[in-house]
């Protein structure tokens, strides 16, 4: 009895070990044929722990899906300021979740990289913040998810929710843009943000670097480095200082296109021939349009909600949770 006993002991012992190795093997050839054909390992997250909509992110060897909120921790992560009141935090919140709302559709998950939005990893806030890590991560997933689902929509669709670090002084308004694509966008002053170190800036150039600067984006641009400033003319502008549209030579581009290119603070310009140089003072941090992120901790700090902050710069929108 007892040896008829071991030997049903040995076989159960056998078994769980092939039934542990036929587990293995099916957890473990996946990895493996992803690896050698793809060079990529895909995470095996369960769907079971993410419910709702996800963000697939992309990193060179591998793939992790995460649940969505905390992927909008993730992007303002990258974008935080410990000095920002928790207010804007939470409007940030709810413009990251639209935007990634409006790229997905009807879909529950989209790529990171289709997205456009920068973010951080967990090992780039560590070795950001450091010692903050803790406190700064809690605040932000605090912050995010205090808003739930919150979206913004216009007219049943979700806005392409744009802001700026700092205004010339006042938002661009939808009609300043585009009447159609941007109507919700406010014209909104912005008196604050006049005293923002970031609102004025200075920028000179030898007439060589600007025009190997404007050849970079626009070859046909045909300046001559002897005397370009003769070639450069402000076709148009909005009310608030932005040059919508410049002529540089042969070429007209979009002011936005210009203080790229230049790497200007803004496309707020003013522009002078100054001592043999090219003397450009801007405006602003950003493309103006939006929420002024500057005005916006203002308003916080004056008692102003993250709704009635994002309800003063979109017009006619509306928060709803989805």
């Amino acid at each position: 009895m007892e040896n008829a006993m071991n030997r049903t002991r040995i076989f159960l012992r056998n078994k769980a070990a092939v039934l542990t190795a036929v587990i293995l093997i099916d957890l473990l050839v996946p990895y493996a044929v992803t690896a050698t054909v793809t060079g990529r390992i895909e995470q095996n997250v369960s769907e079971s722990v993410i419910q709702g909509r996800k963000v697939i992110i992309q990193y060179k060897n591998a793939t992790q899906a995460v649940d969505l909120n905390q992927f909008i921790v993730m992007v303002l992560a990258a974008r935080f300021d410990k000095s920002q009141e928790i207010e804007v935090l939470k409007a940030e919140s709810v413009m990251v979740r639209t935007d990634i709302y409006r790229v997905m559709g009807a879909a529950m998950q989209a790529d990171s990289t289709s997205l456009g939005l920068e973010f951080f990893t967990e090992k780039q806030m560590k070795a950001s913040w450091q010692e903050n890590y803790e406190s700064n991560y809690a605040l932000i997933a605090d912050c995010v998810a205090s808003t739930g689902s919150s979206v913004l929509m216009y007219q049943n669709a979700y806005i392409e929710a744009k802001y700026t670090a700092v205004s010339a002084g006042k938002t661009l308004s939808g009609s300043e843009i585009s009447e159609e694509k941007y109507a919700y966008l406010a014209a909104v002053d912005c008196p604050e943000d006049i005293k923002s170190t970031d609102y004025l800036r200075v920028e000179t150039f030898t007439y060589k670097d600007f025009v190997k600067k404007i050849k970079s984006g626009y070859e046909q641009a045909g300046l001559h480095e002897e005397a370009p400033f003769q070639d450069i003319q402000i076709v148009s502008k909005t009310d608030s200082g932005y040059v919508t549209k410049i002529q540089a030579g042969n070429v007209i581009m979009s002011g936005t296109e210009f203080a790229k290119i230049l790497g200007l603070s803004s496309a707020a310009m003013t522009i002078e021939n100054s001592n043999g140089k090219i003397k450009i003072t801007t405006k602003g941090l950003g493309d103006g349009m939006g929420v002024s992120l500057y005005t916006a901790d203002f308003m916080a700090k004056q008692g102003s909600s993250y709704e009635q902050i994002l309800k003063a710069f979109y017009s006619g929108i509306t928060i709803v949770s989805q």
